[in-house]
């Protein structure tokens, strides 16, 4: 397997649990999970323990994991969040919650796929996926070519005006930005589709 060109989901597929593609999807979803715990009324000091818990279940299923449709993977992410986050509460209630539950509300509507709370983790599950994967293969590239592809692609700066301050050709920032974009596709593969 070359691991240029074959996305971290497929490499995970054929990975021993203590290899490093393991720890750098940790290092991708640990935050993401982390601050949506952090929103689950309630929760407290568990957070920690349980995003380790949802590594697990991801590590557990992966091999099992089949993309269906554009966001599957995001949204599996979220089921098993919003699973594990059931069963702990589950085994954790010694009585019953009367009237409204904010925490059953919250999950309620993480898990619905078509509610706003669902959107929102979308929203943020891409940003934080997209954040990483540059750190992951910013140093493939030089700072000129980096900064080309900054400023062009995601600052929305025009390629004549970008290459006018970096002393490039409008060819040079708009390869930049398509070389960027064709590795960034390359490393998540399923994560962002």
């Amino acid at each position: 397997m070359n691991p240029t060109s074959v996305s971290l989901l497929d490499r995970l597929r054929a990975a021993r649990p203590d290899d490093a593609e393991w720890l750098r999807l940790e290092a991708i979803y640990q935050p993401l999970i982390r601050r949506w715990l952090g929103r689950v009324p309630g929760l407290g000091d568990e957070a920690a323990d349980l995003t380790q818990e949802i590594f697990l279940v991801m590590v557990r299923e992966i091999p099992r994991f089949e993309r269906h449709r554009e966001g599957s993977f995001r949204a599996w992410v979220r089921q098993i969040t919003v699973n594990v986050l059931r069963n702990h509460r589950r085994r954790h209630l010694r009585r019953p919650v009367v009237g409204l539950d904010p925490c059953n509300a919250f999950l309620d509507g993480l898990a619905d796929s078509n509610s706003e709370l669902a959107r929102e983790w979308d929203l943020d599950h891409d940003r934080q996926i997209f954040q990483k994967l540059q750190m992951v293969v910013r140093p493939e590239f030089s700072p000129t070519t980096w900064e080309a592809f900054r400023r062009f692609a995601l600052d929305g700066l025009p390629a004549a005006q970008v290459a006018a301050e970096l002393g490039l050709s409008v060819n040079a920032v708009t390869l930049a930005k398509s070389r960027i974009l064709k590795r960034l596709r390359e490393v998540a593969g399923d994560l962002l589709r």
